[in-house]
Formats: structure tokens, sequence, C-alpha cells
């Protein structure tokens, strides 16, 4: 179990604003999770969570089992083998959470949707106002239905548009040379950047205001923001693919985490996951890769505001360790003093610590 000091903010006059720390937040590796009646997965394994913070509430996506891509002996199965949509999850305390609603649910879609199975790797962005919902997906009764006329190798990328974060999204449009898992941001002048990984992870502008007529336009040229080889940082170990990317500001600094995947060719030596990092004083560059690279074991990750007000994260455990491996997890953001952010040994995201939070006096 850990404990951070909850943050409150009494105005004494208007100069003077002295925050009180009034009780402790508890938090709990794995969060316990269970999927509601009817929603079932093995493990309760979560993979790729989103939380995202609405008012004192917190809410939950993520990729729902079956994990799978499309396989012709699944077919017969309910939703075709594949995953039976977007499913959300609320909390008020990031202790307990219950189903609050279906944003996209497979066997409610016409046979014909364009994302009707995988839904993989959903997000929530929160950008000018509305609430933007990105996720992988297509469909796998007939190649023809697919919005390019064929089936992805592992999806294509969709973008719907709410005013409420719990729904309903509406004009999910297909993101044409949108990648699986590609992530969106919205930076403080209102331009919103899409971060795609493509072996390498690439950012470019792209423009939703006319999401409403099913209309996405790219701007400009993409860049390459991370190169998935390591020999820039000097590092002989490379991962076989970068993916799971997540742009965030933090204190005018932008921060690209992105998840690495190593396959060792020794069948005695495990797969591993990690997550990197890159910064930049830009959303378009340059980008400088993290020369640690493996920063923490866990990934896939996505940020959200705290209970403390700062930034946490929300990952896939990666330890290894049997009652965790493979469960949500969260945890504050930790700096070192260049703004990088800190390192975690692994499976330490497990482990008790004490977060010091300091009192500050304006």
């Amino acid at each position: 179990m850990k404990r951070i000091p909850l943050l409150l903010v009494v105005c004494f006059s208007i100069i003077t604003c002295v925050p009180l720390f009034a009780e402790d937040f508890q938090w709990n590796h794995p969060m316990f999770f269970e999927y509601a009646e009817g929603q079932t997965a093995p493990r309760t394994e979560v993979r790729d969570p989103c939380i995202i913070r609405d008012g004192d509430e917190y809410y939950m996506v993520f990729t729902m089992w079956p994990f799978r891509n499309r396989e012709e002996n699944k077919l017969h199965e309910p939703n075709q083998g594949g995953s039976p949509g977007i499913a959300m999850y609320r909390s008020t305390d990031l202790k307990s959470w219950t189903f609050e609603t279906w944003l996209v649910k497979s066997d409610e879609l016409p046979e014909n949707c364009p994302y009707k199975n995988r839904f993989w790797a959903p997000e929530i962005h929160k950008i000018d106002g509305k609430y933007y919902l990105v996720f992988t997906a297509d469909n796998w009764l007939k190649g023809e239905y697919n919005a390019p006329g064929k089936w992805g190798t592992a999806g294509y990328a969709f973008i719907g548009v709410a005013d409420k974060v719990t729904g309903p999204y509406e004009h999910i449009t297909w993101v044409d040379g949108g990648p699986c898992d590609m992530s969106l941001f919205g930076d403080d002048d209102g331009v919103v950047y899409a971060v795609s990984p493509k072996y390498d992870v690439f950012v470019r502008r792209m423009d939703l205001s006319r999401l409403s007529e099913g209309i996405i336009t790219w701007i400009g040229e993409e860049i390459r923001a991370v190169a998935c080889k390591n020999d820039d940082v000097g590092l002989e170990d490379d991962p076989d693919y970068l993916e799971g990317p997540w742009m965030e500001k933090i204190n005018g600094k932008y921060y690209l985490f992105h998840a690495a995947i190593y396959k060792y060719p020794d069948k005695n030596k495990p797969h591993e996951y990690w997550t990197q990092l890159a910064y930049a004083d830009h959303p378009m560059g340059p980008w400088k890769k993290d020369s640690r690279a493996h920063v923490f074991k866990g990934g896939h990750l996505a940020i959200f505001d705290g209970p403390d007000g700062k930034k946490w994260y929300c990952y896939r455990n990666e330890s290894g360790m049997r009652d965790v491996h493979g469960k949500p997890c969260i945890d504050p953001i930790e700096f070192n003093s260049d703004e990088t952010i800190a390192s975690s040994e692994p499976g330490r995201m497990f482990y008790l610590r004490k977060i010091q939070t300091q009192t500050d006096h304006f």
C-alpha cells in the first residue's frame, strides 16, 4: 500500500496561499479491478490502460480480452473472436472501479461497420473542451467493409468526439494513414498532433475541425521523433519495435513516452517490455532520446491528473511478479534535477515507497 498527501489549498489573502495536506492518499499495486458481469478475461488482465480525470472522478478504458488478430477459426465465436468493444469504468478513489458504459460495442454495430473488431489501445483526450476517443479497429467479416477496402495487419486508427467524457462518441472517423496505437496530443495553442508508432515514432499535425463531417486532415509533413534503434544513444541493444506512444507537456517541456519491445533470441531470456522517453521544446522537435533507454519496466502507459493535482502514470505491470504481472498499476511521476523522468529498477513500481511533497509558500 502507498500513501501520498492530498493537497488542499486555503487562500488566506490575495497575496498569501498556503497549501495544506489534510490526509494521506493510499493506493495498491495492482489496482483492484474486476471485469463487470458478463465481461470476462483471464486473470483480469488489463492491457493498454488509459485513465482520464474529469472533475473529481476517474475514468478508465483499455484493450479488452480477447487481444487477438483476425483468425479464421475464431470467426464463429462472439464478436468474430475479438474484443467486445470499448468499455468505460469509473472510480472516485483510484481503488475500486465500476462499469460505467459502453463507448463502442461490437454486437450493436452493423455488419459493414469499418470499426467492428479488435478495439485495441483506446485513449480519451480532452482538447479545447471536447473529448476525443482514439482507438485501433477494423472489420473481420469482409475485407471490403474496411475503409481502405481490405483487412489491416494490425487494424486502423479511428477518432470520435463527444461533449462529455462518458459520451456518446459520435462521428467516428477512419484516419487515413493512422496506424495501430496512434495517440493524440492537444497543445495549449489549440494545435493537435498525432503521435504514430511505425517501427520508429512519428509526429504530425492534424486538423479535427471537420470531424463532424467525417473529415480528418493532415497538416504538413511528419517528423521522425524517436528512432527505434539505440545507436543514437550509444547502446547496442535495440528493441524490435516501438509502440504505445504518449505525449505530455509538463512545466513547459514536452515528454514523449513510448513502449519498447525487446524480443531476445535466447529462449531462456524472456521478452522485455520497457518504457522509454524523449524530450523536446516543441511537439515537432527536435526530440532527444533519453540515453538510459530503459526507464522502467512496464509500458503502454497513459498520463492523468492525479489526486495531488500532479501528473501520474497508469500502465500495465511488466515486473514478472505473478500477482501483479499484466494488471493495471498507477504511480506519480517523479523527476530528476535535470527535469528528466526518474528511473525505476525492474519491478520497483510494485514496491512501497514514500512520496515526499513539499509545502510551497507564495
